[in-house]
């Protein structure tokens, strides 16, 4: 303790107070820690009281809301007494709470074992299993198993088991090998045997109401409804419920006058009367909708959540004027909660078409609440979307922090991958869809985000597996059915891709997109004429839409009709200049058709326009690498990958340009650089095992790449030279023999098959055999770099 120099000598005296008080004081605190001590050391004598005592603390804290130290308390109790049952089954009440359901399995399946009485337990452990299931697009059975496992164990132990004819009722709805709607009868019968056990529960009342309207036993589900209405007035799936039917049953008068009656039954559950607006919506009655909800956003007792309510049905009913004016009211009334209404208005604003003023609004959000996460996210989506690129890198800045601090949202996961996505960094968009997955299992855009990349990345396998995963869920989700026919086209199976489209149009018979996939199939099965008819059909009605242009452009050179490709992509362009996405295409086009002094032009005044754009520069270092001016390209690309060193597309096109100018070595990092990125790209795989070997450098590192890369394409002649090669520079020379003699078989006039072979039967021994095939190789006009080398080879074979 620090004194000051002035009063020490006044903190040594005695304090004011008189030396009895103290005494008395010391002795009253004496009594009460002894106390204390007595009382601890007799819960330690009587562990029945402690675990008894550390049950209820839990007990206090989970009726607080404070599950963590709730589960503190149930441990402490199972400390004592590790069998203890009611332990067991509150630990596994609070992790639920706590949103931890394996966790709470684990306790639940302790206190069916230990707990007097096994069926709460056992029912809250069933239903734990059930939801798995039908949340779970595989299935899977043996989680049903465990359901029946538990409902024969209760039913055994007393015949009258209420738990045991709920499961078993739920059991026959999860029943889907039964074509017939017996099992949907014999779930009404367990659900009624449990009604009679257990009478009024409205959560079982409600499972038997849904169960019967589906068997058409609508007199008995109306009945039931009523009573559960008559029971437990503040159910609302009741009403909502009953409503439904009277609708479907043309009763509006009744719909209305049930949904009426909930809202009379709860008075001080104002968010019912949100509901009873969105319904009023739902019945063609946009007016009285809009008064209703006029009269909530104006009335002095709404408050800050039902204003939020009332604006955000506003939006899904595409008023956003009423529902900015209600988010801005709410500011004014509540202005501690400014942001939370603020990030309201921002959408509203995009759905007005005012992007500016949503990014202004968003950066003065940031700007005034620069803590707030969601504040700093939707900064973020919009620079991500809308933004400069100076925007879009700051946003993943952003995105990134706040990784750090929320790694299990998972909409900032999935808005992080889109930002790598679009830079191509597919590794790392790949990590961040796949979390963004974890944390939410139906988060469908990034399970589309993880299909786009395995496209990308050549695995058609993958691809479908991703549109499966979303269409087991969402069996009509039209980007998933696009995703699973691309997939199975990028993997050959062209013939199940056109048997998808045919069932998906069954759906939707005029959709566009899927017509247009259709005719990418008969494109990919060369069936040009039929393909050519169905584009144009297309363009028909979407004149605008360019890809009908590129594909119609596609076709006409994909049968030799070159300069009708290019005057049809120049009069396109010629009608709309400013068409985004025109000029580009003729530039594409005049490279396609060679002519490259146009191809050069138009790039060159793309790059001007985007001068980041990568895949402009990689375009326009490819055609000047078809002029001739290889240096230039290698240029060019070089000043591009400075500035964007993580991009595997420049890397790759750059290390082929130093290849094509003799300078392989320059190439070994950059393809280095890249398999950091994607360990799976074929081309550096391939490359750079030929270039150790060529090195003589790790050549067990080389083999391992160029098996790799066999197993990519298992195929491919490049490859397995690149593999023979590698197996000669390690002296494994009847290996190479083996791989090599087929190669030249298949091309028997390619100089570097025969070099390879003539080095490895000179290693071997073989001289004769070796100067045939290396003359042989000399004969066929090698390059002057493999020229000097298979001389030098002829020169030891003698």
């Amino acid at each position: 303790m620090l004194i000051k120099k002035t009063g020490a000598r006044a903190a040594l005296r005695a304090p004011d107070w008189r030396m009895e008080e103290m005494i008395t004081r010391s002795r009253t605190w004496a009594i009460l820690l002894s106390a204390v001590l007595l009382f601890t050391a007799s819960c330690g004598r009587d562990p029945e009281k402690a675990k008894r005592r550390y049950l209820e603390n839990g007990n206090r804290y989970a009726q607080q809301g404070k599950f963590k130290e709730a589960i503190i308390m149930y441990r402490n109790a199972l400390k004592r007494d590790p069998r203890f049952g009611e332990a067991y089954l509150k630990l596994g009440d609070a992790e639920m709470k706590r949103g931890m359901p394996a966790q709470a399995v684990a306790a639940y399946r302790r206190a069916v074992e230990l707990y007097s009485d096994p069926e709460e337990p056992a029912g809250k452990l069933a239903d734990i299993y059930l939801a798995a299931y039908v949340l779970s697009p595989k299935k899977d059975p043996l989680l049903l198993r465990e359901v029946e496992d538990l409902a024969s164990s209760l039913a055994s132990k007393n015949p009258n088991s209420f738990q045991a004819f709920r499961l078993r009722a739920f059991l026959n709805l999860a029943d889907t090998t039964d074509k017939t709607q017996e099992h949907l009868f014999r779930a009404i019968e367990f659900f009624r045997k449990a009604d009679a056990i257990k009478p009024k529960q409205p959560e079982l009342r409600l499972a038997m109401i849904q169960t019967m309207v589906q068997v058409g036993q609508l007199e008995e589900a109306e009945k039931y409804a009523r009573e559960v209405i008559q029971d437990s007035p503040s159910v609302a799936g009741a009403y909502w419920f009953l409503s439904r039917l009277y609708l479907q049953q043309n009763r509006l008068k009744d719909a209305d006058a049930i949904v009426d009656r909930l809202i009379e039954a709860n008075p001080q559950a104002s968010g019912l009367k949100v509901d009873r607006a969105e319904y009023l919506f739902a019945t063609q009655r946009r007016e009285e909708a809009l008064r209703a909800l006029e009269a909530l956003a104006s009335s002095p007792q709404t408050d800050a959540a039902l204003l939020k309510r009332v604006g955000d049905t506003y939006a899904r009913i595409r008023e956003p004027q009423k529902a900015i004016e209600t988010y801005e009211a709410g500011i004014q009334r509540f202005p501690a909660q400014k942001t939370e209404f603020r990030l309201r208005i921002i959408p509203a604003l995009l759905a007005m078409q005012k992007r500016e003023d949503a990014i202004r609004l968003a950066e003065k959000t940031v700007q005034e609440d620069p803590a707030n996460n969601g504040a700093l996210s939707m900064r973020a989506s919009l620079w991500l979307n809308f933004g400069s690129k100076e925007q879009f890198d700051a946003a993943v800045k952003d995105l990134q922090q706040l990784i750090s601090k929320e790694p299990n949202n998972a909409v900032i996961r999935y808005n992080l991958g889109r930002a790598y996505h679009t830079r191509g960094e597919l590794d790392a968009a790949r990590t961040q869809y796949a979390e963004a997955v974890k944390a939410s299992k139906f988060l469908t855009a990034a399970h589309l985000g993880l299909g786009q990349i395995a496209l990308a990345k050549g695995d058609s396998g993958k691809a479908v597996a991703a549109a499966d995963e979303v269409l087991s869920y969402d069996p009509s989700n039209l980007a998933a059915r696009i995703l699973r026919v691309n997939g199975l086209m990028a993997g050959g199976n062209t013939n199940q891709a056109r048997i998808d489209i045919n069932t998906y149009l069954k759906d939707t018979p005029d959709n566009p997109d899927l017509k247009y996939q259709l005719a990418i199939v008969n494109f990919a099965e060369r069936r040009y004429q039929e393909a050519e008819q169905q584009f144009r059909a297309l363009q028909q009605r979407y004149p605008n839409d360019l890809r009908l242009l590129f594909s119609i452009a596609e076709v006409m050179l994909r049968t030799n009709r070159q300069a009708d490709a290019m005057r049809l992509v120049q009069d396109a362009y010629q009608k709309n200049p400013e068409l985004p996405g025109l000029k580009l295409a003729l530039a594409n086009t005049a490279m396609r058709v060679n002519q490259l002094d146009t191809a050069e032009k138009e790039f060159r005044a793309l790059l001007a326009l985007d001068p980041g754009n990568t895949d402009i520069v990689m375009r326009l270092a490819e055609t000047l690498r078809r002029k001739g001016q290889v240096g230039p390209a290698r240029d060019l690309l070089q000043q591009a990958y400075a500035k964007s060193p993580s991009s595997p597309g420049l890397a790759m096109q750059l290390a082929l340009t130093h290849e094509a100018l003799g300078d392989w070595r320059s190439a070994v990092p950059l393809y280095e650089a890249i398999l950091k990125q994607d360990p799976n790209s074929l081309i550096a795989l391939n490359n750079l095992a030929y270039r150790y070997a060529d090195m003589g450098k790790d050549l067990d590192t080389a083999l391992t790449y160029a098996q790799r890369a066999q197993q990519r394409a298992p195929t491919s002649d490049d490859v397995i030279d690149t593999l023979a090669w590698v197996y000669i520079r390690k002296n494994l020379n009847d290996t190479a023999i083996s791989l090599l003699k087929p190669l030249i078989a298949k091309q028997p006039r390619n100089p570097l098959f025969h070099y390879h072979l003539g080095l490895a039967l000179l290693q071997k021994g073989d001289r004769t055999a070796a100067r045939q095939s290396l003359q042989t190789a000399l004969s066929l006009n090698p390059s002057k770099e493999d020229e000097q080398k298979i001389r030098e080879a002829l020169s030891r074979a003698g």
